[in-house]
């Protein structure tokens, strides 16, 4: 396994070469879905995991969200995973609207994604917002606990993009 540090401004990205884990959560109608369905398919993913609880979360799904509609369609795009579990659904739905969340979202339940999220990253999951990085190939580039700076992570995009 390959461990490199790459930094950003206020950011700490930890790169690594990870295969896709099919860490397995649920859309909002109750649908079975994998990690392994969304990405690799030629585009960056960011993936956000976040809670109706986490304050950062509400203030952050803004941004994404108008970074997932600016690159879509481009070269990236956002995919969300609440941690909230079935008991905190409807909460989970009520932080959506209320944020405006504009990108794709799941929900699962908190003990499995992160013992599949160690399983992915070799780390505990440490709370909200938790961020994955993967390459349009589909490797983890990089993990990130705590607030996002999009301006980072498009720099961190437009260095490693190999077109």
């Amino acid at each position: 396994m390959k461990l490199t540090t790459c930094t950003g401004i206020i950011l700490l990205w930890w790169c690594a070469s990870f295969p896709a884990f099919a860490m397995e959560f649920k859309d909002f109608n109750g649908r079975q879905a994998t990690l392994a369905q969304h990405i690799g398919a030629g585009k960056w993913t960011v993936v956000v995991f976040w809670s109706h609880s986490c304050a950062v979360c509400l203030q952050e799904t803004p941004l994404l969200t108008q970074f997932h509609q600016q690159h879509r369609d481009l070269d990236a795009q956002v995919l969300g995973i609440s941690i909230d579990g079935q008991v905190h659904k409807s909460k989970a739905r009520q932080f959506m609207q209320r944020s405006g969340m504009g990108f794709p979202s799941y929900i699962g339940e908190l003990r499995l994604l992160a013992a599949d999220y160690y399983q992915i990253t070799g780390e505990d999951f440490r709370g909200t917002p938790s961020y994955l990085l993967y390459s349009p190939s589909g490797e983890l580039m990089g993990m990130q606990v705590g607030a996002l700076r999009i301006a980072a992570l498009e720099a961190f995009i437009a260095a490693n993009n190999l077109d």
